[in-house]
């Protein structure tokens, strides 16, 4: 069984690098995911269950908003919910709760606080 988790954990790391990350398909389900690693859902979801401490759509979600992090990081001028769609949420209603369950706050809130945000973007949700 470690072995199986061994390997299932390298082919994560190598799935983390490319290009367009998983997570921005905002139909991604873990049957994909278990494919993308080579596996079975029970597998991949022990593995994201027991090494990654949380549930696949937790993963998905945290993967998600670490990305919106890193597009308005990068100084990607671009609607909050345009970002949240690039990102992998479907709507922006989805990303508001994650956001808000995961840092406490609105993300209009939080980038008010942090940068000031321009929306001068034309690909909204």
């Amino acid at each position: 069984m470690a072995n199986v988790i061994n390997t299932i954990k390298s082919r994560y790391i190598k799935l983390m690098g490319k290009e367009p990350p998983f997570f921005t398909d905002s139909n991604y389900t873990i049957e994909q995911f278990a494919a993308d690693l080579g596996t079975n859902r029970s597998y991949a979801s022990k593995f994201v269950n027991e090494e990654l401490g949380v549930n696949f759509y937790t993963l998905l979600s945290r993967l998600r908003l670490a990305h919106f992090m890193k597009l308005h990081g990068n100084g990607e001028k671009c609607s909050i919910s345009s970002l949240a769609k690039r990102s992998g949420f479907n709507n922006v209603f989805s990303f508001r709760r994650a956001f808000r369950r995961e840092y406490g706050t609105t993300p209009s809130e939080y980038l008010k606080q942090t940068t000031g945000h321009n929306t001068n973007c034309n690909n909204r949700l």
